[in-house]
Formats: C-alpha cells, structure tokens, sequence
C-alpha cells in the first residue's frame, strides 16, 4: 500500500511538474538486464566455483565423519568404556568442526553471502551509473525501473533496458564454458542458491550432535 501511494504521489507530482516545462519518461528493467549481461553471467559463474568449492569441503568432512563412526562400530565390541568414550569424543568433535565450517561458509553474513555481495555490487553500480548517463545524457526527467513492480503500463518505445544493455555489453564477452548458472539477483536481494541444499548439513547442527 505504502509503494501505491509513493508511486501515485510520484506521478501527481509529475503531471503537476508537466504543466512548468516537457517532461521525458523511460524505464528500465533491471531483472532483464542481469539475466542478459555478460558480466552477470561470469559473476554466476565464478560464484558457482566458490560454492561449488566450499560444499566439496564439507561433503569432506561429511565422509570423514562417516568413516570414523563405521570403524567405531566395528571396533567398540572390543574396546573397553574409556577408549570408547575417546573415539566418540573425537567423531562429536570433527561433526563440531564441520558444523563451524558450514556456518563460517552458508550461515547468515557467511562467505557465500560475502562473495557474492563482492562479485554483484559493483555490476549494481555499474548498471546504475549507465542509467543516470542516459538519464543525464538525454534530459530524462525520470526512468522507471518495471521490475520493482512500480509501472501499471507505459509504452514499449519508452523502455530504455536494450539500449542500457548495448553499452554494458559492449566491452566484454560472456563465458561459454560449460553450463552457465542462473545470474544472480538485483542488489538488495539474496538469492537462495547461496545457501547449501535443503538438509545438507543436517548431521551437523548442535541438536544433532
């Protein structure tokens, strides 16, 4: 209700405006932008590799901890109450570590959420500097962006997101190797794909150990 009323103010406040001097409106559509950039495309890439990274890591200290616990199972039939105590204490403590492990990577503020905010904010910047260029550039007196959900209708020839798209395009290339992640979101939002699967971890949370 409250961004009705902002963008109803808004557009009183430029209809009133239009009555003093002409008034040129655009829009852009941010979403389109990251999915069709080129440096969106190797901000994903890159941080599927460090994700990719950090969960091998984890899956490794997963079946390190598997291993451990097969062999006490094996050998606690032999072993008397204190050597059983130590084996147990030294499988609970490699879970701890990997539970650290996991929350130190995907917890909230972790360093999946780190480096992504290091690969996407300054593309964030970047598209927003092209749009105040163009704005400035070409005596716009106000672009839109329809992928906040703030433009009911405008006309097609007012969208400005391919000729954004062109100059943040124009001096890279976009990677083709192997299969391209999804790109990430607009800044301001954290994707899920930051954080592990559903469950994986699990073992590792201090109700479970």
């Amino acid at each position: 209700m409250k961004k009705y009323i902002l963008t109803l103010s808004v557009l009183l406040a430029l209809f009133a405006f239009a009555y003093a001097q002409p008034v040129k409106l655009g829009f852009v559509n941010t979403d389109r932008l990251l999915l069709d950039s080129n440096e969106a495309a190797e901000v994903a890439r890159l941080f599927a590799l460090d994700k990719q990274n950090w969960t091998n890591q984890i899956k490794s200290l997963d079946e390190e901890i598997k291993q451990m616990e097969r062999d006490f199972e094996i050998r606690k039939l032999t072993m008397n109450d204190a050597a059983k105590r130590e084996a147990q204490s030294r499988i609970d403590t490699k879970k701890a570590e990997a539970g650290r492990l996991l929350e130190e990577y995907f917890g909230d503020g972790g360093k999946a959420e780190q480096r992504y905010r290091e690969l996407i904010d300054p593309l964030t910047l970047k598209i927003h500097n092209l749009i105040k260029k163009i704005a400035e550039d070409e005596k716009y007196t106000m672009i839109f962006d329809v992928s906040m959900g703030s433009v009911l209708y405008a006309l097609p020839a007012l969208d400005l997101t391919d000729q954004i798209l062109l100059e943040l395009n124009k001096d890279t290339i976009k990677p083709t190797e192997g299969t391209t992640p999804e790109p990430p979101k607009p800044e301001g939002e954290i994707p899920p794909e930051i954080k592990p699967p559903e469950g994986f971890g699990d073992e590792f949370k201090p109700d479970k150990l």
